[in-house]
């Protein structure tokens, strides 16, 4: 009788300990999808100032421009407004899509031999504008294998612009005024380097891997002085990753910060001979390029 006691004791025991487990994985689980509710709404409140934003500038602006009593020179300038709005809310929405096309493992690559320089001096034309009402300067260093030749890359140019768009934006974001962004691009035989160094406030150690979560920025609520909804980094990550390469920060806090990406060079048997000069136009190898 005393063994069986005993016996029972113990399965009671361990029934109370497995039954401690699964508790601990349920609170877990509870508490996970506590936060991701949590960044959820985070998301959408940011995200419908991000939207609603920029089209109450580009309505009211534009109804402006119809009632057609304006001199040459204020349409001018409300004309370069809307089309800063426009392109935000443009940059934004890429982004959003490129998310979901992520998540739901749409996202399919199609490599080209990609004239990398051009890619990256049409994305630096883009955000001129932005630059310019902080008062940035954004440059551009090139080096080659052969001095002579043009930097050719066999890549994604749509993702590999999407990469530089998001690191772009944030180093002018986030740069002081008046400050410099300088982009820096290496080809070393099948492998491609970037830089995109800012002289912003810089990150800390401790949350470098934060914000490439999801829905994550350092600045919320009250805090949140500057644009954006907490998905470029964690996009820019995830289509470096597909593009077999890897993104690594150098900062500290005050002194800036640089981001850098090492990407490999593609191959795809079913690839054309065409050459992508960015990530919407190709012209064929041997025609004159302008």
């Amino acid at each position: 009788m005393i063994q069986e006691i005993t016996r029972r004791f113990a399965e009671n025991k361990n029934a109370l300990h497995d039954l401690l487990v699964v508790t601990r994985k349920l609170e877990n689980m509870n508490e996970k999808l506590r936060q991701a509710e949590a960044l959820k709404s985070d998301f959408l409140s940011n995200i419908r100032h991000e939207i609603n934003n920029p089209l109450t500038v580009v309505l009211g602006m534009s109804r402006q421009l119809c009632s057609k009593t304006l001199d040459l020179q204020t349409s001018a300038m409300i004309g370069e407004m809307i089309h800063q709005e426009a392109f935000e809310l443009d940059f934004q929405l890429k982004n959003i899509f490129m998310a979901a096309e992520i998540e739901a493992g749409e996202c399919l690559l199609g490599i080209s031999s990609t004239d990398i320089k051009n890619l990256i001096c049409n994305i630096m034309d883009s955000f001129k504008n932005k630059a310019a009402a902080k008062k940035v300067t954004v440059t551009i260093e090139c080096a080659y294998e052969k001095p002579e030749e043009q930097l050719f890359f066999t890549t994604d140019p749509e993702k590999f612009s999407c990469i530089l768009a998001n690191l772009l934006s944030n180093a002018i974001e986030y740069s002081r005024e008046e400050g410099h962004v300088h982009i820096t691009v290496r080809k070393k035989n099948n492998e491609l380097v970037l830089t995109v160094r800012d002289e912003g406030s810089g990150i800390s150690e401790e949350d470098r891997n934060k914000i490439f979560d999801r829905f994550t920025q350092l600045e919320t609520g009250g805090k949140k002085h500057h644009k954006g909804h907490g998905l470029g980094l964690s996009i820019t990550r995830a289509l470096v990753e597909m593009l077999d390469g890897n993104i690594r920060i150098e900062s500290m806090p005050g002194h800036g910060c640089t981001f850098i990406v090492s990407i490999r060079a593609l191959s795809d048997p079913e690839m054309t001979e065409d050459i992508s000069e960015d990530s919407n136009e190709y012209i064929f190898k041997g025609t004159q390029q302008f």
